[in-house]
């Protein structure tokens, strides 16, 4: 790992999962003394349709025509009463934040901005990945702005001709619809003084590293809180491994470090996977022996089912259940035997071998592993002043952290 990487990870505020494990250890304390805890975070995919067909997509064999027929392929849409009676198990369960994601485009659901509101109004924190092409026509600008924490545009790419032969557009969902509709949203954001956190993303593969440099140049001037960018995730499903050490090291650093010069502050990085990337070419960290981060963030799928998390999604071996089956969300996150089941089956019978390299829940099982495994070794006069002091670390690192409930 490069000593500007190591700097870069230390100091942030937004992408830190270890630190917002902490910061919400209160559920993690409750999951290891119970074995049951409500999630902090919920992954929810209001569509498993997307206008766009990106080259680089985690979760290209949910909707690409080329998966048609196998078991995960899925174009469904969440219907409004099971969008909503999700809603209303977050609010009595007390889960403390809901990221829109997909699957395919949150924005598809024309429902979506109903949810949005009930959540808000009900305390949920929210954010929202995107690829922004809808905004405008799901006149989304002022209910984001009013009721989420924050709001990350999916880019990829830095010029309009890449934009367009990568992400691969349908009906007009453009490079200048992005853009236009992120100013737009900047616009609105600064009308409510700056409400909420708005962001940019940069996936780093082969296909678009080269234009590393040209995506900060094109956003420099924009008013967005980060410019972020993260390795690509190789998906199992396409028997893809990560790229060699050197391509990371002799191809992506210099790029990122000309391209923090260019956003100075705004320039943002997933530091700990270019750790995990350039210093562990065989587990690529993952030490762990249990995937407990999954177990107070899943992920509840477009097609009704409660995914251990979203690397997942669309594998029904690691569903906990289906919404379709009668059930609510409620009832099915603490069916502890169906979960014990599936985890089962992950961590003992399969080691995480079906697993995605650098997966989202790899940096909180990190940190959850830790606190279990002390815990575990423990007499329960230790374990009593142990628990004290998380506890009491809690609030304080939950001051210096930006969207702390986002896992």
């Amino acid at each position: 790992m490069t000593q500007s990487n190591k700097k870069i990870r230390k100091e942030s505020k937004i992408f830190n999962p270890e630190a917002k494990v902490l910061a919400n250890v209160d559920r993690v304390l409750e999951f290891v003394e119970t074995g049951n805890t409500s999630p902090v975070l919920i992954e929810v995919d209001p569509s498993n349709a997307c206008n766009h067909a990106c080259s680089f997509c985690c979760s290209s064999y949910i909707h690409f025509d080329k998966f048609k027929g196998t078991e995960a392929f899925s174009r469904a849409v969440m219907p409004r009463d099971m969008l909503m009676g999700l809603c209303e198990d977050f609010v009595s369960m007390g889960v403390r934040a809901v990221n829109w994601t997909g699957g395919g485009e949150p924005t598809l659901n024309k429902h979506l901005k109903e949810a949005i509101k009930y959540c808000g109004e009900n305390g949920i924190k929210q954010g929202i990945f995107t690829n922004g092409t809808l905004l405008d026509k799901r006149d989304l600008f002022e209910t984001m702005v009013d009721y989420m924490t924050w709001v990350r545009i999916s880019v990829d790419t830095g010029t309009k001709e890449t934009y367009d032969n990568i992400r691969m557009p349908k009906g007009g969902a453009n490079w200048d619809k992005m853009a236009s509709n992120v100013a737009k949203l900047i616009e609105v954001n600064k009308s409510r003084n700056n409400r909420i956190d708005i962001g940019v993303g940069y996936v780093i593969s082969p296909d678009t590293y080269k234009e590393i440099v040209n995506f900060a140049d094109f956003f420099k001037d924009f008013d967005l809180t980060y410019c972020q960018y993260k390795p690509e995730i190789v998906i199992r499903e396409d028997g893809g491994e990560q790229r060699d050490r050197e391509f990371w090291l002799d191809e992506v650093q210099p790029l990122l470090d000309e391209a923090k010069e260019i956003l100075g502050d705004k320039f943002q990085i997933n530091g700990y996977k270019f750790e995990d990337l350039e210093n562990d070419r065989e587990k690529f960290g993952r030490n762990y022996k249990k995937c407990l981060g999954s177990q107070i963030s899943p992920c509840i799928g477009a097609d009704g089912h409660i995914y251990v998390c979203t690397n997942h999604r669309g594998w029904k071996q690691y569903s906990y259940g289906c919404l379709y089956d009668g059930k609510s969300f409620k009832e099915i996150w603490n069916d502890l035997q169906s979960r014990h089941k599936v985890m089962n089956q992950i961590e003992d019978v399969e080691c995480f071998k079906n697993c995605t390299k650098l997966c989202k829940p790899h940096e909180s099982n990190k940190a959850v592993w830790d606190i279990w495994k002390n815990m575990g070794m423990m007499g329960e006069a230790e374990k009593k002043s142990y628990v004290k002091e998380l506890l009491k670390q809690q609030e304080e690192i939950g001051k210096k952290l930006h969207h702390k409930e986002f896992i």
